[in-house]
């Protein structure tokens, strides 16, 4: 009959094929990528002119040998690596050598925090329960509530975020030269290209994964102005990239550096800790559960209980109650989540009071993990892992105190990611079945 809607299997089979469209080398380049340019020429008095010609020129010349050759993959993945150097790294180099004769510009206020952190614990002093009014972070400005910035009497990071600073610190003392902390962001950033090459899925596949965190701005805007999500990000890539390649306990290890970097990977541990299952199921060894949970812990453990021990006031108040709203300068309600909302509609009167965000959190998360653990249990395959991650993080954050605008920008990336990723098994090997190589 005319008019009348499709059947159930014909708009399926449609939604596949748009799907399918817009999930290929092409679309991906062409639409992130076209926007990191875009943004380049927006942003060219800070991250510089070149990093936007040569970004326009390798942009355009990458997706014309996309559309105009078949194959010749392994060149088409230099282009997208180079190109993620292009506009991702050396943007991120042009704002550090011209930070000490332009100062301050779009640099994040965590980034100053961060460095002089790093200063402090070369010196041997706390860095929990410490006032950073005295520090450059202090010349960043502040609106959003009134008076100070409340981060400068909170230290919301993890240990290890400062600690990863402290070798680079020393080499730049060596050479002579200024500290900047994006140098360690632009180490993690080749940590993960690398992590990324080594996922022993189809060329295609990888090509739009770079795509989606090193050509893009979703990712890229942060690291240019010295957020850090670069840094666990890469590292959770790697430890899928070594569970794919069937070693669970590297994984943990590796995921364990990931939580020690910043809270964001913890959301994936519950996914982890399915892969430890799937492996016991397979082997009826509890060796491999036991020491990949060591191995989740130890860095963890290593790096965040000697601070904590150190001052356990101190550390519980800035990285716990300050972020959660348990104490009276938390940080303030805001960004594009559910407490924006709820402030929006006058739920809440101030963005500086206290709510139990926590209660949604747990009622959002609980039946995402439940229905995207039991489908990953089913079949254990990239995908699925990075879509049940990708979904949970949001369902936390989305409903926590705030939710910023790369929180947003994250969960957009981790989703981007799950349809490359595909069947990628991160199930045990078994006996018999050969081994898998990259195509």
């Amino acid at each position: 009959m005319a008019g009348a809607p499709p059947p159930a299997g014909g708009l399926r089979a449609s939604l596949t094929r748009v799907a399918a469209r817009l999930t290929t080398p092409v679309a991906y380049l062409a639409v992130l990528g076209g926007l990191q340019v875009l943004l380049l020429w927006v942003l060219r008095e800070h991250v510089g002119l070149w990093p936007a010609l040569a970004g326009t020129v390798g942009w355009l010349g990458l997706l014309a040998l996309l559309i105009w050759t078949a194959g010749r993959w392994r060149l088409k993945l230099l282009g997208i690596a180079g190109l993620g150097v292009v506009t991702a790294i050396a943007p991120t180099l042009v704002a550090i050598v011209e930070r000490p004769r332009i100062g301050l510009t779009m640099e994040h206020d965590g980034l100053l925090q961060l460095e002089s952190a790093v200063d402090r614990v070369l010196q041997g002093q706390p860095i929990y329960g410490v006032d950073w009014s005295n520090t450059p972070m202090a010349n960043v400005g502040w609106q959003l509530t009134p008076g100070q910035n409340p981060a400068l009497h909170h230290l919301a990071y993890y240990p290890l975020a400062v600690l990863v600073g402290v070798p680079v610190r020393l080499l730049t003392d060596a050479w002579h030269l200024p500290f900047d902390y994006r140098l360690v962001l632009i180490g993690f950033a080749v940590l993960g290209l690398m992590a990324i090459a080594a996922l022993p899925i189809a060329a295609e596949r990888r090509f739009m994964i770079i795509t989606a965190i090193f050509v893009s701005p979703l990712i890229t805007l942060y690291l240019w102005a010295g957020r850090n999500d670069i840094e666990f990000l890469a590292v959770v890539f790697l430890s899928i990239a070594l569970l794919a390649r069937g070693h669970a306990i590297l994984a943990a290890g590796a995921l364990g550096v990931a939580v020690a970097l910043k809270p964001f990977a913890l959301i994936a541990v519950p996914f982890l800790l399915l892969v430890l299952v799937v492996r016991w199921r397979a082997d009826r060894s509890g060796r491999d559960l036991a020491v990949g949970l060591l191995a989740l812990g130890a860095v963890p453990a290593a790096t965040i209980l000697p601070f904590f021990l150190a001052n356990p006031g101190a550390f519980w108040t800035d990285v716990v109650l300050y972020t959660s709203g348990g104490i009276p300068d938390a940080y303030p309600i805001r960004g594009y989540g559910f407490g924006e909302i709820l402030y929006g509609l006058h739920v809440i009167g101030r963005r500086t009071d206290g709510f139990p965000f926590a209660i949604f959190e747990v009622a959002a998360a609980a039946p995402v993990l439940w229905i995207a653990g039991r489908a990953f249990l089913r079949r254990p395959t990239g995908a699925r892992w990075m879509a049940g991650y990708a979904l949970l993080l949001l369902a936390s954050t989305f409903f926590a105190r705030f939710f910023n605008d790369n929180y947003a920008a994250l969960v957009v990336t981790l989703l981007l990611c799950v349809l490359p990723l595909g069947s990628l098994s991160l199930a045990p090997a078994s006996p018999n079945r050969a081994e898998r190589v990259a195509a």
